[in-house]
């Protein structure tokens, strides 16, 4: 049995994976599942894209994140980490563009445009 700690004033921070409000206030996405949520709150790691330079262009940031790593991220067969792209690419929060010969797809990541988003210092708030 695993043994858990009481969390307490002095204990450390634990590490979250932010998960964003819209997904759980906006109508439009009530229908997506719990793992389609978790898996796009997973795809955060845009902001490290932003920062290593891979963007689009357009300003698009791109990333990658494949079926391999959603399925060991949470816990699923290929088979379910598929339905679970595809739920999330269908509601339009991802877009998937396949680069073929085995190279991971390339994902931008999409959020409402009414979304309450927060600006980070020196940025500009959006909705």
């Amino acid at each position: 049995m695993k043994t858990f700690c009481k969390l307490t004033a002095q204990s450390p921070a634990a590490s979250y994976v932010p998960l964003p409000r819209f997904l759980l206030q906006d109508e439009a996405l009530r229908d997506i599942s719990n793992d389609a949520k978790v898996l796009y709150a997973l795809l955060d790691r845009a902001s490290i894209s932003r920062q290593n330079g891979y963007v689009e262009p357009d300003g698009t940031i791109r990333l990658y994140f494949t079926l391999e790593q959603a399925q060991t991220k949470l816990h699923r067969s290929r088979q379910s980490a598929t339905r679970i792209f595809r739920e999330l690419e269908y509601s339009g929060l991802i877009i998937r563009k396949k680069q073929g010969l085995g190279k991971p797809a390339l994902i931008t990541l999409n959020y409402p445009a009414d979304a309450k988003l927060i600006a980070k210092e020196g940025e500009d708030a959006q909705a």
